[in-house]
C-alpha cells in the first residue's frame, strides 16, 4: 500500500508539473512566455501577451491539472484501504499537484503561481470553500484591477472558510499550506505593491 501512495504522489506531481502556459504559447504563438512581461507561465501573463482566448485555455487546463489527480485519488480510496486516513491522503495529493505546478522540473523548477491549480485541487475536497474563494476573487474586481490582490484574497479565503465550516483538520492544514504557497509565489507582486509599482 505504501508503494501505491508513493506512485500516486509522483504521478500527481508530474501531472501538476505540465507547464501549460509555456507549452501552449510556444506551440501556437512560437514564443517563450517566460521572456515576456512578468515572465510567469500562468494565465494572467498569457492573457497580457497573447490574448484572452489562449489564456482561458491555459486556465481551464491548469484547473484540470488539479481536479484530475484528486478525482482519481478519490476513486482509488473507494477500491483499496490505505495505511493513512483518506483525508490525509487526498490532502497530500492536492498539495503535491500544486507544488508540481509551482515548481515544475520541466522549467528548471520555476512554474506558475498556483491559483488555478489550487482551485482545481480543492474543488472536490472543499467545494463550498473553494467556490466562495472564487467568488471573493470576482467580488474584488469591483475594487481593484490588480490580479495579484484578487488571487491572494482567493487563497486566504479558502482555509478561513474551511475553518468556519469545521472541515477535517487535514483539509484545513492543506488549504492553509496552499495559501502560504500562493502568497510566497506572489512575493514579487507584493514587493511591487509595497513600492506602488504593481499594475
Amino acid at each position: 500500500m505504501n508503494f501505491i501512495i508513493i506512485i500516486t504522489i509522483v504521478i500527481a506531481f508530474i501531472c501538476g508539473s505540465i507547464p501549460t502556459g509555456y507549452l501552449i504559447t510556444k506551440k501556437i504563438c512560437g514564443i517563450d512566455i517566460r521572456t515576456k512581461d512578468s515572465g510567469n507561465i500562468g494565465s494572467t501573463n498569457v492573457k497580457r501577451i497573447v490574448g484572452a482566448k489562449i489564456s482561458i485555455i491555459t486556465q481551464i487546463i491548469d484547473i484540470l491539472k488539479g481536479v484530475v489527480p484528486v478525482f482519481l485519488a478519490i476513486n482509488l480510496i473507494k477500491m483499496i484501504k490505505l495505511p493513512i486516513s483518506n483525508n490525509a491522503y487526498l490532502s497530500i495529493i492536492a498539495i503535491v499537484v500544486i507544488l508540481g505546478h509551482d515548481y515544475t522540473p520541466f522549467l528548471k523548477f520555476n512554474g506558475g503561481k498556483g491559483v488555478n491549480t489550487t482551485i482545481g485541487a480543492f474543488i472536490l475536497l472543499a467545494p463550498a470553500a473553494t467556490l466562495i474563494g472564487v467568488a471573493v476573487h470576482f467580488i474584488f474586481r469591483s475594487f481593484t484591477d490588480i490580479v495579484s490582490i484578487r488571487s491572494i484574497a482567493l487563497g486566504v479565503t479558502i482555509p478561513i472558510i474551511c475553518i468556519i465550516m469545521k472541515l477535517p483538520i487535514e483539509v484545513i492544514i492543506s488549504t492553509t499550506v496552499a495559501c502560504i504557497l500562493m502568497i510566497f509565489r506572489h512575493k514579487s507582486n507584493l514587493i511591487r505593491l509595497i513600492n506602488k509599482e504593481e499594475r
